[in-house]
């Protein structure tokens, strides 16, 4: 009887290989044969996930090296049309000209994740809404440690992506400042199948969140982090079927400041007191019938006030 050859099919090694993508160990697996990197070099180019140095390394790593290097020089593989998700993350130096080289030599995209990358603009965003109709997931979260002058996204950029990506899903603008509510809201009547919002930091206000209420009927996860600007009463319209995360009601964060303020007056004060070189001493008559206790001008109520004053003024 003839060996059975049904362990060498493509689409049986496909399968296989699929569970290895998963694993994160399919690379070392194309090295196995000509057909096993026949069948999963498309798998590992339809997922690309590269990390920047960010703040905590030295240098970015040669992966992102190779393929930041492969896009400037404009060198299509045989497997750019297999790639749909690509992520690139803490990447300071993702200029407009890199982007625009991305979208040339992958048209296929529809996960882009650009999570605390910087150097773009809006004309990135122009050409990725233009290129990209069907994108399901955008990442133009910033990182909060950068200086506001690398990266500038404007309402233009936000427009041009509300305009052509309809399809978006997945979106997230946290620390965009520059963004206005305008196009935040023109964003969310222009996508109704959104399903994940990230604003965190985005300086929105109760009118955002009556927009999502009304118009984001697919909504399954916002993110509110350090939007103090918005009532409680604003979010509890929400469906109950959202998940808000992160949402902190302003009066609690102004009671919670208020307790620090008192709790830092109280301790500075104790300690001013306690010092034995400080402006506050009494003195005692010891000639009247009984004793005087006399504070000089710098009273303990009066260090008390000053330090008030400053506290105030610091956190003001």
């Amino acid at each position: 009887m003839a060996q059975s050859s049904i362990f060498y099919l493509p689409e049986l090694l496909e399968q296989i290989l699929h569970f290895l993508a998963i694993d994160k160990s399919l690379y070392p697996a194309l090295y196995v044969s000509r057909l096993w990197y026949r069948c999963g070099a498309p798998i590992l180019w339809k997922y690309i996930k590269l990390k920047g140095k960010g703040y905590y390394r030295a240098k970015n790593p040669p992966q992102l090296k190779k393929f930041i290097k492969l896009v400037c020089e404009k060198k299509q593989s045989v497997y750019s049309l297999n790639l749909t998700h690509l992520e690139i993350s803490y990447y300071h130096q993702l200029y407009d000209k890199k982007i625009n080289n991305i979208v040339r030599l992958f048209p296929n995209i529809i996960h882009l994740d650009f999570r605390k990358s910087t150097g773009y603009s809006d004309k990135a965003l122009n050409r990725i809404a233009k290129s990209y109709p069907n994108l399901k997931h955008l990442n133009l979260g910033k990182d909060k440690y950068v200086s506001s002058h690398v990266g500038i996204i404007t309402d233009k950029g936000l427009f041009a992506l509300a305009n052509a990506c309809h399809k978006l899903e997945y979106l997230n603008i946290s620390h965009r400042i520059e963004i206005t509510e305008t196009s935040i809201s023109n964003i969310i009547r222009s996508c109704p199948r959104l399903q994940e919002l990230v604003l965190s930091f985005c300086g929105i206000t109760d009118m955002i969140i009556r927009e999502i209420a009304c118009t984001c009927l697919n909504l399954k996860y916002l993110d509110l982090e350090g939007c103090y600007k918005i009532s409680k009463e604003a979010v509890d319209q929400f469906n109950p079927n959202i998940h808000v995360e992160n949402f902190r009601d302003p009066i609690d964060i102004r009671a919670e400041i208020e307790r620090v303020i008192v709790a830092n007056i109280r301790t500075r004060f104790h300690q001013a007191f306690r010092q034995p070189n400080s402006n506050i001493f009494m003195s005692v008559d010891s000639g009247a019938d009984h004793p005087i206790i006399a504070i000089n001008r710098q009273s303990p109520r009066n260090h008390f006030d000053r330090v008030l004053a400053d506290q105030a003024e610091w956190w003001i």
